[in-house]
This record gives structure tokens, sequence and C-alpha cells, in this order.
């Protein structure tokens, strides 16, 4: 769009001191409140609204300046970037994003952490979001819309058992990693809620970009699965030598993603544990199926409404 600055939406880089996953999404928006505190209803279905009609910052390059180095990505066709380099000489914090005319990328305060992270302890513990961690309704299209559009920031609520397990696991040391099939249109709203709710902070990797008709006509972008298979892959080669804990539930497709990964990964897999939110039979007889071989194999797998607390690393 000529003549305006676009902002960078949503950022993490991770690193395992060898190489440093960059990432983000960059987009034109009016928005200048992206809180999300204290708004009313109207106010949030109308924030909600404006996010999926924003424009991407498609196909451009865009440097990223840290402390100490900088990063050069090509945004792709829905304004987001995702980006390997080597650590050497790249450390500190993000400082500013460049667009080749020397403008700069507006940066929103207090809407994520600009430092690079470096993953301590030997466990990452991966989560679902919807119905994992907050009570989305997905399996019920009308409640998921009321829920997602009209209920404020403050009003949402947390799956208390899975919040409490997630931090027990967070409090052994293990570094929590938020994955969902939600679009990078709700960062701001997922992002905030979990801040808000007190979460323990980590990166969230979200899908594409989606526009308001993508929505309105349920249309799935990109293909069913791809994108949590293809991110806990990328973790698993990043950090090849860590043990990997998979929290999700059963209203969408959780059980044979984690299932698939367990099979491919099984040397990095701990838990696998599924809130049972409904009643899925296909799903409770692939955990039946797959039971014997992961618990030979020293995966132990949950799939419960309630789980202990005390689940040891």
């Amino acid at each position: 769009m000529k003549g305006k600055i676009p902002i960078l939406l949503s950022f993490y880089a991770l690193s395992n001191g060898q190489t440093t996953l960059t990432f983000g999404q960059v987009t034109y928006t009016s928005i200048n409140d992206l809180s999300f505190v204290e708004y009313s209803r109207r106010k949030t279905f109308r924030t909600l609204v404006k996010l999926y009609r924003t424009r991407a910052f498609a196909n451009h390059r865009i440097v990223l300046l840290f402390t100490n180095g900088r990063v050069e990505v090509q945004t792709n066709r829905n304004g987001g970037f995702y980006v390997k380099s080597s650590s050497a000489g790249l450390n500190g914090r993000l400082e500013k994003v460049l667009l080749k005319t020397g403008d700069e990328v507006r940066l929103v305060e207090g809407l994520y952490s600009l430092d690079i992270h470096y993953p301590e302890g030997d466990t990452l513990v991966v989560s679902d979001i919807d119905d994992t961690l907050v009570h989305s309704f997905i399996h019920d299209k009308l409640m998921k819309f009321r829920t997602l559009m009209f209920t404020t920031m403050e009003k949402r609520k947390a799956v208390t058992g899975m919040q409490a397990l997630l931090k027990r696991f967070t409090a052994q040391g293990a570094f929590p990693v938020y994955l969902s099939n939600s679009e990078q249109n709700l960062y701001p709203l997922i992002y905030r809620f979990l801040r808000y709710n007190h979460f323990p902070q980590g990166p969230l990797f979200l899908k594409q970009m989606r526009k308001l008709w993508d929505v309105a006509m349920n249309v799935k972008i990109p293909p069913k699965n791809t994108h949590k298979i293809m991110t806990l892959e990328e973790l698993l080669t990043l950090f090849p030598t860590r043990q990997v804990i998979l929290m999700g539930d059963n209203t969408q497709q959780d059980v044979p993603i984690y299932l698939s990964v367990a099979r491919k990964f099984a040397a990095n897999i701990r838990y696998i544990i599924i809130r049972k939110v409904v009643k899925r039979k296909s799903q409770e007889k692939m955990i039946s199926t797959a039971k014997a071989d992961l618990h030979k194999q020293g995966i132990g797998i949950y799939y419960a409404d309630e789980f202990p607390v005390a689940l040891p690393l």
C-alpha cells in the first residue's frame, strides 16, 4: 500500500546456539490499539474483523537488525517470514526492522518478546491452545464463533487442569512452546490471553493469515495437519537431543498428528497428553491401538478429562 508503513504483528527468535530460527508476520493495518485489554464486546468484534481484513506485506525483502548481527528475510505471499540462519555473531534483541527503502517497520510495544531465546533444560513441552488451554468450543460452530468474536479477552476461560499441568512441567525446567492451528490474525488476542492468565512465556506458532471470506466459508489453509506436523518436525530437528511432551485435545487432529510424530521421533517423545473434550470413537481406537507400542518405547500416553499434575519429566 503506497505511502503506508507496515507493522510487525508477531515475532519470535529461537536458537540452539548454532542455528537461530526467526519467524513473524508483517502486515498493514489501521488498528491503533491491539491490547485487547478492557475491550467491550463490540470493540472485540470490530478489532477482530479488522485483523481479518488487514493487507499482507507480501513478497518483500526486509532486514531484521539485532543488537549484534542482522538477518535478511523475504516475506511470503501472506506477509509471513520463517528463516533459519547461523547464530555466529547474532545475539541480543531485535532493535529494528527495515524495508529496502530504509523505512522502519513499526514494532508494537508489549506484543512479543524481542530477545533471541535459548531454551535451557532437557525438555520441550509443546501445547495446542484451543480447547487444550482455553475453552474455545471448536466442536460447536455457533458457540465457537460467539466465543471468538464476542467474548472479551478477560472473560475467556482457561482450562485450569491443563494450565496447572503445563505450569508444573515448566516449573520442573521444561521450555514451553505453543502450537496452534489458529491463524496469525488472532496472534494479538491469543498472546494477550496467555499473558493475562499467567501462562509461561514461549514461542507461539500459528498458521498463515486468512481472509474474512476464508473464515466465513471455513476454507482450510494450508491442508489439514500440515502446519503442526511441519512445525513439530522443525523443532525436533532444531533440538534433536531434547525430550518432548505433546499436549492437545480431541476436538481436531491432535491425536493422529501426535501419534504420527511419535512414530517418527520415538526416542524424543516423553508423553502424549490428550484432553478428552468430546466423544471421538475413531480417536479412542487410534490410541488404544497405539498404546502398547508407545509404552514399549517409553512413551507415556494419557487420554482423559483430567491428568495427574505430578507427572515427572
